[in-house]
């Protein structure tokens, strides 16, 4: 198990997350391409390698959340698509293997009593453009040797994506990111999602839920922390300490090395 860290909101330039990571003594940074120090444009892939070989980091990374790879628009999709190429491509070149993504659910309307989604009334068509994207996307993957991981955001036991996930699982390099305090705050209602598809997860983002809002530190809600940890030891994931303040990350990891959890992964 490797134990790591988002890019921070607060911090404007890697090198101040490269040294929040090297004090808490972690193992790896979490590039969120909504950020824009982190995109591909402004960070390249020599700068990656550089800081790899010089701190001993690792990275991942986190595409941007607004990917819609099942999108009716044409022109939206195919652009969508290409960003997700062109950074397994950049990932390839830094060395990078995990990129972490989002399934967008698609939009709703709002009807008196109920809400509709449209990829619910579309379903044949959305899960025939979401596989055929993740066809191409997957095959690109095994040529730069990388890992699409499909983050859970509260919407696995939604219908319609449930049955993308059961579709795409056919391929043979289909993986898993299970955000346990995203999970949390589903009412646990995406877990028998992670228990069917126990295989295939790769990565964690953990962060905890105490009942209003996720993203706490660690050990301050309703999550089972050390059940989930005990889980990702025993498969050697990647794990995101996904708490989004400076504060609460030292908070976090000072429960952590308390826990021995910093000192036994090593």
């Amino acid at each position: 198990m490797k134990l790591g860290m988002p890019a921070l909101v607060e911090y404007r330039s890697i090198a101040d997350n490269i040294q929040l990571c090297n004090a808490l003594g972690l193992d790896f940074i979490e590039l969120n391409m909504n950020l824009p120090i982190c995109m591909p444009e402004n960070l390249s892939y020599s700068e990656i390698r550089a800081y790899k070989e010089r701190y001993g980091l690792d990275f991942t990374i986190h595409l941007p959340e607004e990917l819609d790879l099942s999108s009716y628009h044409p022109s939206i999709r195919k652009g969508h698509l290409e960003r997700c190429k062109q950074t397994m491509e950049w990932a390839n070149l830094s060395g990078i293997r995990t990129l972490n993504m989002h399934m967008n659910n698609g939009i709703y309307f709002t009807l008196p009593h109920s809400k509709v989604w449209i990829n619910d009334q579309y379903e044949s068509t959305f899960l025939e453009l979401l596989h055929e994207s993740y066809a191409e996307l997957y095959r690109l993957a095994a040529a730069y040797e990388v890992e699409l991981c499909i983050e859970n955001t509260g919407n696995y036991h939604i219908p319609h994506i449930r049955k993308a996930l059961d579709q795409l699982s056919d391929f043979q390099n289909f993986y898993l990111t299970w955000d346990v305090g995203h999970d949390a705050k589903a009412g646990f209602e995406e877990e028998p999602a992670f228990t069917h598809f126990n295989d295939r997860i790769r990565h964690m983002h953990l962060h905890d839920y105490n009942g209003k809002s996720d993203h706490q530190p660690l050990y301050t809600g309703i999550v089972p922390i050390d059940d989930r940890l005990a889980f990702a030891q025993l498969k050697d994931l990647s794990v995101v300490i996904e708490v989004k303040t400076s504060e609460s990350l030292r908070e976090s990891v000072a429960m952590l090395r308390s826990k021995g959890y910093l000192d036994a992964r090593r």
